[in-house]
């Protein structure tokens, strides 16, 4: 087999080699802190009195007791298995409070 190259395909192929490489975008990472807003949410259960997860403050793990939840994790981000501590309910008895908090987390 025998390839043939023509001095036009190679300074072609060079030149986009090139600016693919210099023109390539790159991500930018938020290397800082950063503030979001969260929103606290409320056990249903009556016997809860009620508990109040709170993302600034985070939580304890009762299925992990070795990894708690650090401030700054959503309601909706909690693990599937995540359970209220009080309690033992699921997150699906949970509703959002209306009361939002500011947080920051690294990025």
């Amino acid at each position: 087999m025998r390839l043939t190259f023509t001095r036009r395909g190679v300074f072609t192929a060079l030149f986009a080699g090139l600016a693919t490489l210099i023109g390539a975008p790159r991500a930018v990472s938020a290397a800082g802190p950063r503030t979001v807003r969260l929103q606290k949410w409320s056990c249903t259960n009556q016997d809860c009195d009620p508990y109040i997860y709170d993302p600034s403050v985070g939580d304890i793990n009762i299925n992990d007791e070795d990894n708690p939840i650090p401030p700054g994790i959503a309601f909706e981000d909690l693990p599937d298995d995540w359970v209220c501590h009080v309690c033992g309910d699921p997150k699906s008895h949970f509703l959002p409070t209306g009361e939002w908090v500011e947080v920051v987390v690294s990025g």
